[in-house]
């Protein structure tokens, strides 16, 4: 999965996980038991998926992010959900961020304003060359 579908995934999660806790007002889930376990499998995957592509390159957010999310598991109260809420979506927006730069040959492509099959013819004499050095 892509670092902007990713992105888009986590949003459709956060969407998912709100429609999930709506309650009645004796406290009850007003969500069918399915639709609430669909949801935190879709969250949990998000998370792990989000951690693994950010931890290279962006560790203070994947660790804020799990921190944020294991501490509003345990701890609920307005503070902490804001938290949580702005934490999850700095993680969307820096997926949507690096989802730019995840094809370089064909922004590269477009920026010289050639045709793939002129990219490609280029890419290629240029590797040769590259190996004719060495």
């Amino acid at each position: 999965m892509k670092n902007k579908a990713l992105a888009i995934f986590g949003v459709i999660t956060w969407i998912l996980s709100v429609l999930s806790s709506a309650e009645d007002l004796n406290g009850n889930y007003k969500a069918p038991t399915a639709f609430i376990v669909v949801s935190a499998i879709a969250m949990l995957a998000f998370m792990i998926m989000a951690v693994v592509r950010l931890w290279k390159s962006q560790k203070l957010a994947a660790v804020l992010f799990i921190v944020s999310t294991l501490v509003s598991l345990v701890y609920v109260s307005a503070p902490i959900k804001i938290i949580n809420f702005l934490v999850f979506f700095w993680i969307v927006f820096l997926l949507w961020a690096m989802g730019k730069y995840e094809n370089p040959d064909e922004k590269l492509r477009k920026e010289l304003g050639l045709i793939p099959e002129e990219f490609a013819v280029l890419k290629k004499h240029l590797e040769k060359k590259d190996n004719n050095k060495k």
